[in-house]
């Protein structure tokens, strides 16, 4: 199944049903979370055949899904050099990459799905002969375009990520067209091997200890003295320990040396290195839990009904990532700084040092013992595993800087994680809910303001950001509304001009004066989300949508200039509906003592700052 470009002839196979091909040429964690929108395309289109290209690094991963027909696997390093190669030009990359890719991109196909919102997949995407595509795919002069408002919205995520809380999986979803799945995978796919790895008579409890690098992971000793205190704890459990790799397989056996003892005998199985893709699926699907940091594995657990116990450290950051599906846990700082920027450098990892291992022990023994109850229990003592960590956390609370979070489905059925203490609400708590309903109304869901509402009293402390910090954001947020319009009115005279026939020589100066203003009011709508992060989500999708306005013909200007002035009035229409739910929010809350407001109002104002230069 596993096969390098040009390889297959995609021609060749493609049967007489649906053909599908999708292109994600990104982190292996995002193969996971792809996994339900595959699935549900399998559902609605029965005789389909699926195919994938990603990275090769990741052709094992892909391959042990078993979701798809045919796969192709992309050079990376050879691919990357090539399009970001300024000395190349752009008809010569278009060559180079035809080349590279004839073995799948030449094939007609029915349906592209395009989920790489960078330059790479635009390029790749460009290149595919589909009837109908759905993503990103590449205009003719060399600029993305982004056919529908939930990959734009995945293409501004990485640079505002602290305003969003859509998990990866509901926007794959959105992009393929598709609900969610009748069951997270194919059950004569994926997780179907066990080969008896773990020994019956025993409840068991999964931890792996891995991640990409080494900052995402919580300390290695955290894991000694966690899974330590859970075996003393919890005498009938058994702990597995998962991983791949030399650094997880050297890793996980020091921890077992370190845990060699008389009561953990026969208690600890270390399966590091020694499973495949489908095989770890099998053990996930008969642990009790898994613990883990925010890697792949979790995605796999999630996908075979598991509950996760997700570390998320250092740029992670879980409303993004963390498990999809509902009744899973992260763990995740609340510090300033938490999650770092993309690109930080930590020295000082605090957010994986102040987790403590004990803690952590106790919180799983809580999850998991009788948290639904047993057969001795009645019913008056049975407990829902809300209801356990619920009761834990009150007599157990994690500390002012840990943030501990649990998934749902809210009233339109995306995934959603809750906070489960009560926390100050803050600049990014409030825009995260208010950008969920602004999108949603985008891709044609009605606004349940009151749902929302009522999720910010439930959640958040209102005391945390007050009036008068939201009436500094407010005032940028007309400045930018303002500008929105200038350059909607600019487009409208200029689009005049055109229409009434022939353009003179004092006419085309005119013109190029105008169409300079624009250059300069794109610059200063850009700098207005560097200065107000909280606007940041509007003002990257205003970039994302006017780089996508994907005509290039000369003798079209007409219409491009309109097109324009379209995302112009998109941007305007953002900026006056977070300002009236923002309003709406603020007159339904009983006002604060004017001392608590200038006290926090202080806090909100240096968490934005630091946050704000963190990028």
């Amino acid at each position: 199944m596993s096969q390098d470009m040009g390889e297959l002839d995609f021609g060749q196979v493609v049967g007489e049903g649906m053909r599908i091909l999708i292109i994600a040429m990104t982190r292996m964690g995002d193969l996971f979370q792809m996994a339900p929108m595959v699935a549900s395309l399998r559902e609605r289109h029965k005789d389909c055949r699926i195919s994938l290209v990603a990275y090769r690094e990741f052709g094992e991963t892909a391959v042990g899904l078993g979701l798809f027909d045919d796969l192709y696997l992309v050079d990376a390093v050879a691919l990357r050099t090539m399009i970001y190669d300024d000395q190349v030009s752009f008809r010569d990359k278009i060559r180079q990459v035809k080349e590279m890719t004839q073995g799948w991109s030449s094939s007609p196909v029915d349906l592209l799905i395009n989920l790489t919102p960078n330059r790479i997949g635009a390029v790749l995407g460009y290149l595919v002969r589909a009837r109908e595509v759905r993503g990103v795919t590449l205009t003719r002069d060399g600029f993305r375009a982004f056919l529908d408002p939930a990959i734009a919205y995945f293409g501004q995520m990485v640079q505002n990520r602290l305003y969003n809380d859509t998990n990866l999986v509901d926007l794959f979803l959105r992009v393929g067209q598709v609900p969610p799945p009748r069951g997270l995978v194919l059950s004569d796919k994926m997780g179907v091997e066990d080969s008896g790895l773990l020994p019956a008579g025993r409840r068991w409890i999964a931890v792996q200890t891995g991640a990409s690098v080494d900052i995402k992971r919580w300390p290695e000793q955290a894991f000694v003295r966690m899974i330590a205190h859970l075996l003393s704890r919890a005498p009938e459990w058994g702990v597995v320990l998962i991983g791949a790799g030399a650094e997880d397989i050297a890793r996980n056996r020091r921890i077992v040396a370190a845990l060699e003892d008389r009561w953990s005998a026969g208690r600890l199985l270390n399966l590091t290195g020694k499973t495949t893709v489908a095989a770890l699926a099998g053990v996930l699907r008969r642990v009790d839990r898994l613990i883990s940091n925010d890697t792949g594995a979790m995605h796999v657990a999630a996908a075979m009904g598991t509950p996760v116990v997700a570390l998320s450290f250092a740029n992670l950051y879980y409303h993004e990532t963390a498990p999809y599906g509902e009744g899973h846990v992260v763990i995740q700082s609340r510090r300033a700084c938490a999650p770092c920027g993309l690109d930080a450098v930590c020295l000082n990892p605090v957010c994986r040092e102040e987790m403590d291992p004990e803690w952590v022990a106790r919180l799983v023994v809580a999850l998991g013992e009788r948290s639904c109850g047993d057969s001795s229990d009645s019913e008056k003592e049975k407990k829902t595993p809300r209801e356990a960590l619920d009761g834990f956390l009150s007599e157990n609370p994690p500390g002012p800087q840990i943030l501990v979070a649990r998934s749902e489905f809210d009233s339109r059925g995306s995934l959603l994680y809750r906070p489960l203490l009560r926390y100050p609400m803050t600049v990014e708590d409030l825009f995260r809910g208010l950008y969920r309903q602004i999108f949603a109304m985008e891709m044609g869901a009605l606004v349940d303001w009151e749902s929302q509402r009522s999720i910010f009293l439930e959640d958040f402390e209102p005391s945390g950001f007050p009036r008068p910090l939201w009436e500094d954001i407010r005032s940028q947020a007309l400045e930018l509304g303002g500008m929105f319009r200038e350059g909607e009115s600019l487009c409208f005279s200029i689009a005049q001009s055109l229409s009434e026939g022939a353009i003179g020589e004092s006419d085309k100066e005119n013109l190029s004066r105008r169409a300079g203003s624009l250059e300069e009011l794109d610059q200063k709508i850009r700098e207005k989300g560097w200065v107000a992060p909280s606007l940041g989500p509007v003002t990257t999708l205003f970039g994302i949508e006017k780089e996508a306005v994907a005509i290039d013909d000369p003798l079209r200007l007409l219409e491009m200039v309109e097109s324009v002035g379209k995302v112009y009035r998109q941007g305007t229409l953002r900026v006056d509906r977070l300002i009236r739910l923002a309003d709406r929010w603020f007159a339904g809350n009983k006002p604060e003592t004017e001392g608590k407001d200038r006290k926090l109002s202080t806090t909100g104002l240096g968490k934005m700052t630091a946050r704000a230069l963190r990028g």
